[in-house]
């Protein structure tokens, strides 16, 4: 099957790896039919593609990568909604921002999305942890410029 990505042009995907999240993401509620496409070579980002709207797609990052304390609760309520037995059938996300300095690229660790990755069911939950926010860093500085040899 073929679709279209503004950022990655026409990609050939498998109708098998389409995830779908019943309740849309939040914002987007009308697009329910998505695919995880690689970015850059050996980069953590991913694209999570519409796979009916070319414009719509979101940066995604897996968030113990920079953070590996991260928590989440994830409801009964949740698990259902995705088939899923446990959450060792889950795969969590989290949407990435990035602006012009990537070095200030954030992370929505507020909305991550959950993904079951054997029925390819997902939901974007809220996580209530006030230690998160919406926009988490995820590069904590900025390189220190190089010395300048005199």
């Amino acid at each position: 099957m073929k679709i279209a990505s503004a950022r990655l042009g026409d990609v050939t995907i498998n109708p098998a790896e389409i995830i779908t999240f019943p309740d849309g993401i939040i914002g987007f509620p009308d697009f329910k039919r998505y695919v995880e496409l690689p970015f850059l070579e050996s980069s953590p980002l991913t694209i999570l593609q519409a796979v009916d709207a070319a414009e719509l797609g979101f940066f995604l990052i897996d968030p113990y990568l920079f953070l590996a304390d991260y928590t989440l609760t994830i409801s009964d309520e949740d698990l259902a909604g995705m088939n899923a037995q446990g959450p060792d059938e889950l795969v969590i996300k989290t949407i990435v921002t990035i602006p012009e300095d990537p070095y200030d690229m954030t992370a929505n660790l507020q909305g991550p999305l959950i993904i079951n990755a054997k029925s390819r069911l997902a939901r974007q939950i809220v996580n209530n942890d006030k230690n998160y926010s919406t926009k988490h860093r995820i590069i904590s500085s900025h390189p220190e410029p190089a010395p300048v040899a005199g």
